[in-house]
Order: C-alpha cells, then structure tokens, then sequence
C-alpha cells in the first residue's frame, strides 16, 4: 500500500486563466463607462434634471 500524497502536492503553482478573466471584466467596465459617458455627453441637455 502507498503511501497518499498530502493535498499541497496536487494544488497547481498558478492559474493562469484568472488574469484573462480580470481582463475581460476590466474591458466590459471601460466599454460600459464609455457608452454612459457619450450617452450623457449627447443627451445632458435634453434630461430632465430638475425632475426629483
């Protein structure tokens, strides 16, 4: 019978998909903050601000 290797043993050194992850998600907040920007930029006029 051997002997059973600790769980350290089979843990991997590095993830590597986790950086291409937070990549992704950083991309889709930069595009979401860009289109609320244009969206304010051409209708900041035509919003009723002083609606409460």
């Amino acid at each position: 019978m051997g002997a059973v290797p600790s769980p350290l043993q089979h843990r991997p050194a590095h993830h590597p998909r986790r950086s291409i992850y937070a990549m992704e998600t950083t991309g889709l907040l930069i595009i979401a903050a860009i289109l609320l920007t244009i969206t304010l930029v051409r209708y900041w006029y035509a919003i009723q601000w002083s609606l409460r």
